[in-house]
């Protein structure tokens, strides 16, 4: 209650900051309801993102889907800076390829509120509140031969990111603070960073793009898990695409119930991004 409390604060300082500035240069703020633009990029290597997808592993039967998404809520501009609430949720599926039948391994679910500030055509950041239960299909992990794990996060993530024209992307960078952890009560701390870059046109309505986003998890002695993804966008529209990649995947799982667990993986996967 007292992070919301204090986020609830900061938005607010920021609201009346907006209007007293924008009243000393005599224009007024704009407040737009569904805005079609991000002001924070989606980081599209990073395994655990708001998402729509379908994944394959190229070495084994395993299958990762997911279902979901974000969407933009409400847009403050004013001279000084612009101001972003959304909400987004997805499940990820951890699914094996059997005869006649996917048998499903693993479910992780999300929901998110994030709150983006952009203060330039440069420069943003991101913070908001979101949450992370991994304990949605125990019975899978029952037939895997494992026993179940009440793996459940409560958190505050502050990223910033910085545009780099130079590299056709970007450049990002910051924290998760998990204040509500479990089974590990004492591990707050996920440090993240990443690029995107290229964004080169192959032939119209066709770009290709690389990404990479590496987290260091207090959680696992800091172990990480690192991100390289190499992709075709296509079908651009706004914020909307479909994206084919490539994505190889190293370090620790992005899975709750094996968030101790080493894992290699080779990707090919479809994204559907809005």
């Amino acid at each position: 209650m007292r992070i919301r409390l204090l986020l609830s604060g900061l938005l607010s300082g920021l609201l009346l900051s907006g209007v007293r500035l924008d009243a000393e240069t005599g224009t007024a703020p704009s407040l737009e309801f569904f805005p079609g633009e991000r002001l924070f990029p989606k980081l599209l290597a990073d395994g655990i993102a708001e998402q729509f997808s379908l994944n394959k592993d190229m070495m084994s039967r395993r299958f990762i889907g997911s279902i979901g998404g974000s969407q933009r809520i409400v847009q403050l501009t004013t001279d000084r800076f612009a101001i972003q609430a959304g909400i987004g949720a997805t499940v990820y599926a951890s699914l094996v390829r059997k005869p006649s039948m996917l048998e499903v391994v693993t479910v992780d679910f999300f929901v998110d509120f994030p709150l983006d500030i952009r203060f330039s055509d440069r420069i943003a950041v991101r913070t908001g509140w979101g949450h992370n239960s991994a304990h949605l299909a125990d019975d899978g992990i029952v037939v895997v031969g494992l026993s179940p794990i009440n793996y459940a996060k409560d958190y505050i993530p502050l990223l910033g990111v910085y545009t780099l024209p130079i590299v056709g992307g970007f450049v990002y960078g910051g924290m998760r603070f998990d204040y509500f952890s479990l089974p590990e009560q004492g591990m707050h701390y996920i440090f993240q960073c990443g690029t995107e870059f290229g964004n080169i046109v192959l032939i119209p309505g066709f770009r290709g793009y690389g990404a990479i986003d590496i987290k260091l998890k207090s959680e696992a002695a800091w172990g990480s898990t690192q991100s390289y993804q190499l992709g075709v966008k296509m079908l651009e529209h706004g914020a909307s695409a479909v994206r084919f990649s490539y994505t190889y995947r190293t370090g620790i799982d992005d899975r709750g119930q094996f968030y101790k667990e080493h894992v290699t993986i080779s990707m090919l996967g479809v994204y559907f991004d809005f």
